[in-house]
């Protein structure tokens, strides 16, 4: 019986190929891991918007209830964070008011700048920051 022989460099190529494969296959991983992190970040910032929405909506509602509209013009250009902290609702990643010095902190998460009236968040997967400013309509 004849035997088929093993072509010379045949296992270094195939050797080769497996971790050519296998790098590719882990980029590939890293590449989506990367887009699914930035996509959750963006949901996660959308779902807080929509919180503070809500939380200014039982304020203003619980201020026409009260007859008390005229306390509507302090909600233009406060902390909304301070409402959510009322209704149990601020987010596990605040990390509280920037004053006029807005290097102090770099983590990520939610801040809110006194100066200019806006909401800042700094996400962990992306390198721009989002802001936001609460305005009545």
């Amino acid at each position: 019986m004849k035997r088929i022989s093993v072509p010379p460099g045949a296992l270094k190529f195939r050797l080769v190929m497996t971790i050519t494969l296998v790098i590719i296959l882990i980029l590939v991983f890293f590449n989506y891991t990367n887009r699914i992190s930035v996509a959750i970040g963006k949901t996660s910032i959308q779902q807080t918007k929509n919180i503070i929405n809500s939380t200014l909506m039982v304020v203003f509602a619980s201020y026409a209830v009260k007859g008390e509209l005229e306390r509507l013009n302090e909600l233009i250009g406060s902390n909304p964070f301070r409402y959510l902290e009322t209704y149990s609702q601020l987010p596990a990643t605040y990390r509280g008011d920037i004053g006029v010095d807005k290097s102090g902190d770099s983590r990520p998460g939610w801040y809110y700048d006194r100066a200019n009236g806006l909401a800042i968040y700094k996400p962990l997967y992306d390198d721009k920051d989002y802001y936001f400013r609460i305005e009545l309509d």
